[in-house]
């Protein structure tokens, strides 16, 4: 290994590391935030040949971060139902009733729980990370147009969640545009 790779690695690693360490501290517990960052940066240094010439190392990097915090919540989920067959009871955390939680929040929250997990991730390239959506497309591994989709879909369904409205418009008796008031009689759309 060279010294100028060796150099290139610590170059990409001072930068970036702080834009990675927020990624993971927005979708993994505190404390297993460090362990992440350390695998996200085993990998780059594993692959560092592989790793595209600035900027557009930032955005290879962040589609690491998003594999190895997938990674990650499944690991966990396999841990916890291991958990669950040990224990018999569930611990539940309560918060502090001299502790006010805006009602908003949560539904926020949970109307992103209930989104599929690329949707959620766009929403949070996007929200959290302040990725355009050209970047966050890289970062997914798709077009601009998919990821603007996906986004959007994501977007109106938390905001109707949050709102108390459906996430889809109810139809209207008459679908036809024909019979809309702005058309005058005999004429077509």
């Amino acid at each position: 290994m060279s010294n100028q790779w060796k150099a290139d690695f610590e170059r990409s690693y001072s930068l970036h590391r702080r834009d990675i360490t927020a990624y993971v501290a927005r979708r993994v517990p505190r404390d297993e935030i460090d362990d992440v960052v350390a695998k996200i940066f085993v990998v780059a240094w594993r692959r560092f040949k592989d790793v595209p010439a600035p900027p557009e190392d930032r955005l290879w990097l962040f589609g690491v971060a998003r594999r190895c915090v997938a990674h990650h919540h499944r690991s966990g989920l396999r841990q916890g139902r291991l958990r669950m067959r040990l224990a018999n009871e569930i611990k539940i955390v309560q918060i502090p009733s001299t502790q006010k939680v805006d009602d908003r929040y949560d539904l926020v929250l949970e109307a992103m729980e209930r989104l599929k997990p690329l949707d959620r991730e766009a929403l949070r390239l996007v929200l959290w990370d302040e990725l355009s959506h050209a970047d966050a497309a890289i970062v997914m591994d798709c077009s601009v147009n998919a990821f603007e989709l996906r986004y959007r879909r994501a977007r109106n369904s938390v905001r109707h969640a949050v709102e108390g409205e459906p996430a889809v418009a109810p139809r209207p008796e008459h679908s036809s545009l024909a019979n809309h008031p702005l058309f005058k009689e005999g004429q077509t759309p």
